[in-house]
C-alpha cells in the first residue's frame, strides 16, 4: 500500500522536479525535500518485511510497479549481479560504454555525466547505490536520500540504456543492512597517503570506501569510459590514480561542476541546508574564486593565496571551516608551503560544516594536463 502510495505521488511531481533539475533552479530543492520524507516513509514500512527489503534500493516487486508506471521494459533496471554480466556480455566487443555511477538523490550534475556519456558512448550506464562503505558509523547513510523511482525516471529521460540497481549483499556478501565503514567487508582498495589529505583527513576511511566500489562497479561493468563530477575532487583523483596502478583498461572522464545561479556547487546533500545556511553557502564558492582570481594575477606564495580564501570562510558564522588545501591536482598531495604554487595541475579546495550537514567545492587553477 506504502509503495502504491509513492508512486501516485511520483506521478505528479517527476516531471516538474525533472524540469528544475535541469534547469538548476531554487524551485528542485523545495520538490526533493517531500521525496525524501517519502521514501524515507517506505523504507521503514518495508522495514517489516526483513533485511531483503531494507537492503534493496528496489525491490522486484517495486521494479515491475516502477517500470510500468514509466513504461520501460524491466530488463532496463538490473537488480543483480548476474542480469549485469548477462546483458553487458552481450554487447559486441567493438561498442563503447559510458558508465556514471551515483547514489541517488539525483541532482542537474548527475543528469550532466548522463548527456557527456550519452554523446560518446554507443551504451550508457548508470547505478544507484548508497555505499555503506565510504560512511562512518556516525555520519549519515541512514538518513542519504532515497528516491529510486525519480532516479530512474531521470535516468531514463537523460540517456541511460540500463540502470544497476544492486542489493546491499550482492555488492558485499554477508553484510547486514546498517552496516557501515570496514563492518562490510574485509576486502578493499587502500588508496596510501590519502588520509592525511584534506576531504581524506576530514573523513579517514571515506577513500578506502569510494576506492573499494569504484573498483568493484567498474569490474562488473567493464565500462570504456567512467564519468565523475569534478566537484568531488579529491575523489577524481583518488579513482583515476586507482584505474591507473592497478591497469584498469577504463577512461576517467572528469566533468565540469554544474552549479546553481550563485555559485553553490550541485549536491545531493544541499538539501539538507536551512534557509540561512543556503544564503551563506555560495561564499564557499566566492573564497575559491578568490584563490583562483589571485592566482591568476600572478601571486604563488602559499600562504598568501590560503589567506585570501581563509578570510572569505572566515567571515560566514554559520559555518566551521575544516580545510582549505591547495593541492597537486594529479596526485591530491599538498604542494610545498616553502616554494612558490607551481604553474600547472593545481587543484583547491576546501569544506565547511554547518553542524547538521557539510559541504565542499573546489576550482582548478593553472595549466590542466
Amino acid at each position: 500500500r506504502v509503495s502504491r502510495l509513492a508512486m501516485a505521488a511520483a506521478r505528479g511531481s517527476l516531471r516538474a522536479l525533472q524540469r528544475h533539475l535541469v534547469a538548476g533552479t531554487p524551485a528542485a530543492r523545495r520538490l526533493v525535500a517531500p521525496w525524501a520524507v517519502a521514501t524515507r516513509d517506505l523504507a521503514s514500512a518495508a522495514g517489516g518485511a526483513g533485511d531483503a527489503a531494507r537492503n534493496a534500493f528496489v525491490t522486484p516487486e517495486q521494479r515491475k510497479e516502477i517500470c510500468a508506471t514509466l513504461g520501460v521494459p524491466e530488463e532496463r533496471v538490473m537488480l543483480s549481479i548476474a542480469e549485469l554480466r548477462a546483458w553487458r556480455t552481450s554487447l559486441p566487443h567493438t561498442e563503447s560504454v559510458g558508465f556514471v555511477p551515483t547514489m541517488g538523490a539525483l541532482h542537474a550534475g548527475h543528469l550532466s555525466l548522463l548527456d557527456h556519456s550519452r554523446k560518446a558512448n554507443d551504451h550508457t550506464v548508470s547505478s544507484i547505490f548508497v555505499n555503506p562503505a565510504q560512511f562512518a558509523p556516525h555520519e549519515d547513510f541512514g538518513k542519504y536520500p532515497r528516491q529510486p523511482a525519480r532516479d530512474l525516471e531521470l535516468m531514463f529521460a537523460n540517456g541511460a540504456d540500463r540502470v544497476f540497481v544492486p542489493h546491499q549483499q550482492d555488492m558485499y556478501p554477508g553484510s547486514s543492512f546498517g552496516q557501515t565503514s570496514t563492518q562490510v567487508t574485509k576486502t578493499h582498495v587502500v588508496p596510501d597517503g590519502i588520509d592525511i589529505e584534506s576531504e581524506g583527513s576530514a573523513r579517514p576511511g571515506f577513500f578506502r570506501g569510494v576506492a573499494t566500489v569504484v573498483c568493484k562497479l567498474l569490474n562488473l561493468v567493464q565500462p570504456t569510459r567512467l564519468y565523475l563530477g569534478q566537484k568531488d575532487g579529491l575523489q577524481v583523483i583518488v579513482v583515476r590514480r586507482m584505474v591507473r596502478d592497478l591497469n584498469i583498461p577504463t577512461e576517467v572522464k572528469p566533468c565540469d561542476t554544474v552549479r546553481e545561479e550563485d555559485g553553490l556547487a550541485m549536491s545531493s546533500r544541499n538539501v539538507y541546508l536551512s534557509e540561512e545556511q543556503r544564503r551563506a553557502a555560495p561564499s564557499l564558492y566566492k573564497a575559491l574564486s578568490a584563490v583562483r582570481e589571485a592566482y591568476d594575477a600572478g601571486e604563488r606564495s602559499y600562504d598568501a593565496l590560503r589567506k585570501v580564501g581563509q578570510a572569505i570562510l572566515d567571515s560566514e558564522p554559520v559555518w566551521r571551516t575544516e580545510y582549505l588545501s591547495i593541492c597537486n591536482g594529479l596526485e591530491g598531495t599538498e604542494v610545498d608551503a616553502l616554494q612558490p604554487v607551481p604553474d600547472e595541475n593545481v587543484m583547491v579546495s576546501a569544506a565547511v560544516n554547518f553542524g547538521n550537514c557539510r559541504i565542499l567545492d573546489n576550482v582548478l587553477v593553472g595549466r590542466q594536463t
